[in-house]
């Protein structure tokens, strides 16, 4: 009878089924339903450049669709910035907390700068020196995604289209770019070192105010020496030995030119831990090429000649009449002797005078006029007299009053040598700049004893303070980071073609005039890690100032008008680290008149 009646009555059938029918999958009004709301996708509001996260208000959360995917709560900046610092501090080891770094990096670009700019002083031995350099040797286990570009062997000829491939490659004006064989004191790591940029070049952001669109981490991923690395199973790099010779100084021309040609000739091009022979080499043929910096030579130069300076703010003795002994030939002190010797003829003191008192040590002793294959500036140190081969005898022969090593050899500044120092001089300088801590040629607390507290200590990595009858004595931190934000935010401000020596000695002797009195009362002659970016914006006013002043004569920079105020355009024109609202800004209309009615046809007229 069923089959029947829906036969007869389908009516009756349908209304039934109807009823039945929850509402909401009922046919609606088809009035409703004829304008389409526009919808931002959701993976641009919760990419890493827009996402404020718990931060988005809830009328934003309606407005760009995201209403009930997110609690709630609305968390003000104050309340992410806890949250942040808590889990941050929750981690125990130095490898997990840069774990969590790269996650918060990657998922809340803004606020993850804000937290670094905030906490420097926890956060920079994390991302910077000494964890930085641990993370490069596991990097491939930490690895969690796209963090800058690599350029292989194999894509010669395709270089320009490879740096194009960077989603932001429009925005790109600094490019930090390695080639892994010399990072910090551990040797090559091959496509590891991408690590070591990625940290320089937040550093860039958090302290110097660049905007992250503006910077491009590049690993030039030619192979390693390093066999461990090419066997290991998680290595993300290529599992081939270096190229060297003729072959390696093609390819890094060809990618100087391409960085040039994909984003501009102005681009500022960083390179950074490149074996000490290449990194002279390149820095020599690219210097006055275009817009180049080699932290590693240049802003080590500049950060150890403004301790130099320090000394002398403390000592009241002119540099010149230092007995300083320089131990290691590598990038790192042949850039400051460099650098140290542009310093002193700039005093009026001829090659014999500034030389004089300036001694340098390397693996085969002290460098003398009898030493074989002395490396590149250093052979003007070199000195007539007997070769000494063991440090301890050298520092009896002169006598030094300051002693900086960078020979990532620890415990070479033994207790004889400190005595020796501190029997000869009442405040003896003791610069132990390798990195990371377990290779510093002396611990701060070694330093202070052997010397009855009297050195003026630095070190690269960080040391804890030290208690020495009945005072505290905290060592000061002879970091890169106070001189490379400050140099690139001027250069690339300035927009300047070329970045001559001149701009490092403006770097050094506005870092060393940043302690106070009272700072150097108390032995410190470089700032605490929480001034670094106040003294990176010094530094780049005065490096800018130094440029526009230049500009004529050497056409240094091509940013016109100059401005009136540099500080203040530099602040104006700086990445901001507090969100703004996350929809465009609506305003109010007048009502409007309305449209006039066209003139009826002459068909329209008829009816």
């Amino acid at each position: 009878m069923n089959y029947w009646r829906i036969l007869i009555h389908p009516r009756l059938t349908r209304m039934k089924s109807e009823n039945n029918t929850p509402k909401a999958c009922r046919p609606q009004n088809r009035m409703s339903c004829t304008q389409d709301v526009v919808k931002t996708p959701t993976s641009i509001v919760f990419s890493n450049k827009y996402n404020k996260f718990m931060g988005f208000t809830l009328e934003e959360r309606q407005r760009l669709n995201i209403h009930g995917l997110l609690p709630v709560c609305v968390r003000s900046p104050q309340d992410q910035m806890y949250v942040f610092e808590s889990n941050f501090r929750s981690i125990n080891t130095n490898i997990g907390k840069y774990q969590y770094l790269r996650i918060m990096r990657q998922s809340f670009e803004r606020l993850y700068f804000k937290f670094v700019s905030e906490h420097v002083t926890e956060v920079l031995p994390i991302i910077y020196t000494p964890t930085v350099g641990m993370a490069c040797m596991v990097y491939g286990m930490l690895y969690r995604g796209m963090s800058g570009v690599y350029i292989t062997k194999y894509d010669r000829g395709h270089m320009v289209d490879v740096l194009k491939n960077w989603p932001d490659s429009k925005n790109v004006k600094a490019v930090c770019v390695t080639d892994g064989q010399r990072i910090l004191g551990l040797g090559d790591l091959g496509a590891n070192g991408m690590g070591i940029c990625v940290g320089k070049m937040e550093l860039y952001t958090a302290l110097g105010g660049i905007s992250p669109a503006k910077c491009l981490p590049v690993c030039l991923d030619i192979g390693t020496t390093n066999k461990n690395l090419r066997d290991d199973p998680m290595y993300i790099g290529l599992r081939e030995d270096r190229i060297t010779g003729k072959e390696y100084e093609d390819f890094v021309e060809e990618f100087i030119q391409s960085a040039l040609k994909a984003f501009g000739c102005q681009t500022l091009i960083h390179f950074e831990d490149f074996a000490t022979p290449n990194a002279f080499k390149f820095l020599e043929k690219y210097q006055d090429q275009c817009c180049y910096f080699n932290d590693d030579i240049q802003g080590t130069a500049a950060v150890g000649l403004a301790g130099l300076l320090g000394i002398q703010r403390i000592t009241k003795i002119e540099l010149q009449d230092h007995v300083i002994l320089f131990c290691g030939a590598g990038s790192a002190m042949m850039g400051l002797t460099a650098l140290l010797k542009k310093e002193l003829q700039s005093r009026g003191l001829s090659d014999e005078e500034l030389t004089k008192n300036l001694y340098v040590y390397d693996a085969k002793g002290l460098i003398t006029k009898s030493s074989q294959e002395i490396p590149g500036n250093i052979a003007d140190f070199a000195k007539d007299m007997p070769p000494i081969k063991s440090l301890e005898e050298v520092v009896e022969k002169i006598k030094p009053s300051i002693i900086m090593g960078a020979t990532s050899a620890a415990g070479l500044f033994t207790e004889k040598i400190l005595r020796t120092m501190a029997a000869s001089h009442e405040r003896p300088g003791v610069f132990a700049f390798s990195n990371p801590t377990n290779k510093a040629e002396c611990t701060a607390e070694q330093a202070y004893k052997f010397t009855d507290g009297r050195a003026i200590y630095s070190a690269g990595s960080p040391f804890p303070p030290v208690e020495f009858n009945g005072k505290r004595l905290t060592p000061g931190q002879a970091n890169n980071c106070f001189a490379f934000p400050g140099i690139v935010l001027g250069v690339m401000t300035a927009l300047a073609v070329t970045v001559p020596d001149e701009v490092y000695l403006v770097t050094a002797h506005t870092l060393s005039n940043v302690p106070s009195k009272e700072d150097l009362a108390s032995g410190k002659i470089y700032p605490n890690i929480a001034c670094a970016k106040d003294v990176a914006l010094e530094i780049a006013v005065n490096v800018c100032q130094y440029l526009f002043d230049n500009e004529i004569s050497s056409d240094l920079a091509q940013l016109t008008p100059v401005p009136d105020d540099i500080r203040e355009y530099i602040l104006k024109n700086e990445y901001q680290l507090d969100f703004s609202s996350s929809t465009t800004e609506t305003w109010d209309y007048p009502e409007m008149k309305p449209n006039p009615k066209p003139n009826p046809t002459k068909e329209q007229k008829q009816k």
